[in-house]
């Protein structure tokens, strides 16, 4: 059954900031958006770690309670309004031309820490034209600019997730909130991948379709060389 404010008077009110949480070790609940490849399958990898999962925004309402079910720690499957309401974090993973129905459906995402997977593709899989210098991720954040949003899980392909986990493979992460960041770290690392740090929100384009960061399954070394910064 769909988690629904309205079959759910008793859910917890909104959070008015940020949630007190670390980022490593500490257990959260984590709202998808968007429950498709990537979005199922890193709920399944953060369920592995005891985090609890509200997966949403999916044509198919079957598909987010096998999710919620397999992913156990009492996840559920929900609205896109009450995964914002019940969640610390949000894995933002729709289409990107449905971004903006995923956002309307999610109401006040104020406060909250952001994750964008999202590629800018067209629906024919081609890439749209963005504005000159700016990444797909800031032009997210400007749609809900009370939250903190960190471009991450974008450059590996769905089943890269589940096949290379714990293997010492890179995600790149970039955002302009240094304790979002901090936070979606952990979460890159809970996921069984080397988090490495790609700077400001802006350089989230340096990892879009068409770069040399996209679809390449690299050691923190070798992400670090394009980076141009020293491995440590």
């Amino acid at each position: 059954m769909i988690l629904r404010t309205r079959i759910w008077p008793f859910l917890p009110a909104p959070e008015t900031g940020p949630s007190p949480i670390s980022g490593y070790d500490e257990a959260m609940n984590i709202g998808i958006i968007g429950s498709g490849h990537i979005g199922g399958n890193l709920g399944k990898l953060l369920a592995r770690k005891g985090h609890k999962l509200y997966y949403s925004f999916s044509h198919d309402e079957a598909k987010l309670e096998n999710l919620a079910r397999d992913a156990g720690n009492e996840s559920k499957a929900a609205t896109p309004y009450d995964a914002v309401l019940c969640a610390d974090v949000i894995v933002l993973s729709p289409p990107w031309t449905q971004i903006d129905e995923a956002l309307a459906k999610a109401g006040d995402i104020s406060g909250k820490v952001v994750i964008d997977t999202t590629n800018p593709y067209n629906p024919d899989f081609t890439i749209q034209e963005l504005p000159e210098n700016e990444s797909s991720s800031e032009i997210v954040a400007k749609k809900i600019p009370q939250s903190s949003v960190v471009k991450a899980f974008n450059t590996l392909k769905a089943q890269t997730l589940l096949d290379r986990t714990e293997q010492g493979i890179a995600v790149f992460y970039c955002g302009d909130d240094p304790i979002a960041k901090n936070t979606v770290a952990g979460l890159i690392a809970d996921c069984g991948f080397v988090p490495v740090d790609a700077g400001t929100l802006n350089e989230g384009r340096l990892q879009q379709p068409n770069t040399d960061r996209y679809l390449k399954e690299l050691t923190k070394e070798q992400a670090e060389q394009l980076l141009g910064s020293p491995a440590h």
